[in-house]
């Protein structure tokens, strides 16, 4: 019966390996989407520090933080199988925050450099960052964060 298990496990997973790359596009789809609304989060707080005339980086770092944690709770609902992530909830969440500090750490020195080397206005800047974060968070979120945990064999 366990072994039955594991064969059918086994094949479940394989099964979602190749349809990955059909899921691939929807997928990112509504990451993209998922990171709008975590978005609109950030530059909400990112503007607002700004305009209280708060450090650029600063303010990014701390919108971006907010921004995270909007993220998490839309990517685990709207995005990503976590039924199937294998991986208990609080390691999931600890994937999911040290992709955001890696996020974090990309947000703050492209404002930074932007800002200070290239004189770019934070606006500019912020969003040259959400373009680098965007790419490399999500791509980690999808191969590390919620990918299937190998089966057994």
């Amino acid at each position: 019966m366990a072994m039955a298990a594991v064969k059918l496990d086994a094949e479940t997973t394989h099964e979602r390996s190749l349809q990955a790359p059909s899921r691939f596009i929807p997928q990112l789809t509504r990451y993209f989407t998922v990171s709008v609304i975590a978005l609109a989060l950030d530059m909400g707080v990112f503007t607002a520090l700004c305009a209280a005339h708060a450090d650029a980086p600063i303010a990014g770092a701390v919108g971006y933080a907010f921004g995270m944690i909007g993220s998490y709770v839309l990517s685990s609902t709207f995005v990503f199988d976590v039924e199937h992530s294998r991986k208990s909830s609080p390691r999931r969440v600890l994937e999911f925050i040290c992709s955001g500090l890696l996020g974090l750490i990309l947000t703050t020195a492209v404002i930074s450099v932007l800002t200070t080397d290239f004189a770019l206005s934070p606006l500019a800047a912020k969003s040259a960052a959400v373009a680098v974060s965007f790419l490399v968070v999500f791509l980690m979120r999808r191969w590390i964060v919620f990918a299937p945990a190998p089966t057994n064999n």
